[in-house]
């Protein structure tokens, strides 16, 4: 019999530990600390599979807590509770927590349920997922598919191109990237919100969904909160980076995607972490479907 899913809970309030772990007590083993620090030390000592914590606490924010607990235990996956006005954690926990999903506060009962339930699937797929010994893929180069029509935008990722020796892929439209992503491999998107006028975001949720593989970096002047939460967990993206790029700030993000496409490429897909929330509202679920649709030559690619 499989050992049970470890849910490991972090929150200054000893009654909303109490509360959480009365709920969640009977589906999972369920350890709680008020202290993130302890909580950290337990992560070096002790197997943990799903790690949620709260953003704001005194001793340490919800997003300096993933960062490290990232480091200590890569293969966790990390949950952050936070509300919609604190978009620098999010952008923080995003870019350097590696974060499964948002949960805003307070949160519903059944959606913490259900993103749990989700989490605790994967967890144990990865863990019954074979290990592979390395392969020699992971030399090939990269492809890298621009959705941005910005000269700053494109001159660095050019140069990453040509310093990384990986294939640059550019379109003038939405309609453009689709037949290009059903016909070439592509792993790496750069992409603005926006494309000749056109809303970037129904295709990244559906890319999320056809194929979890592709790491997008989002690059826009935006910041909403609601909106970049909603990106997070449909979009499953992997980078939010802010206009006017900060060169050192872009090539780090264009690195550490690359590192993570080329390890990925040595796992089987059920190794995967990531698995993209569907949108809530009609309106955008239709958009997505349709999109879905639109990208059945990709998916039967990637299922072959």
């Amino acid at each position: 019999m499989p050992a049970p899913i470890r849910i490991l809970f972090v929150d200054d309030e000893e009654r909303i530990l109490r509360s959480l772990a009365m709920q969640f007590r009977r589906q999972y083993e369920v350890l709680t600390e008020s202290d993130p620090r302890r909580a950290l030390e337990r992560l070096k000592s002790e197997p943990v599979q799903i790690i949620v914590s709260d953003q704001r606490m005194p001793q340490m924010s919800g997003a300096e807590l993933l960062a490290e607990a990232r480091e200590i235990a890569p293969e966790t996956l990390r949950i952050l509770l936070t509300g919609y006005s604190d978009l620098d954690a999010a952008v923080e926990a995003l870019n350097s927590g590696g974060i499964f999903r948002y949960l805003t506060k307070p949160w519903d009962q059944q959606e913490m349920a259900f993103t749990l339930r989700q989490a605790a699937e994967i967890a144990t797929r990865q863990a019954q997922a074979p290990v592979l010994p390395t392969s020699s893929r992971l030399a090939a180069p990269l492809s890298v598919l621009l959705l941005d029509d910005e000269p700053d935008t494109l001159a660095a990722v050019g140069e990453f191109c040509v310093e990384g020796g990986h294939k640059l892929l550019r379109v003038r439209n939405l309609a453009e990237a689709l037949v290009l992503l059903n016909n070439e491999p592509v792993d790496l998107l750069v992409s603005d919100l926006k494309l000749a006028g056109e809303e970037v975001a129904p295709l990244l949720k559906s890319l999320a969904q056809a194929h979890p593989r592709l790491l997008s970096l989002v690059v826009t002047p935006f910041c909403d909160t609601q909106a970049l939460l909603k990106l997070i967990n449909e979009a499953q993206i992997f980078r939010y980076l802010p206009k006017p790029i900060r060169r050192g700030l872009f090539e780090k993000g264009l690195k550490a995607a690359a590192e993570q496409a080329l390890l990925w490429r040595a796992q089987p897909a059920q190794a995967i972490t990531r698995l993209a929330e569907v949108p809530r509202e009609d309106r955008e679920r239709e958009k997505v479907g349709s999109l879905l649709g639109m990208l059945g030559r990709l998916r039967e690619r990637l299922s072959a």
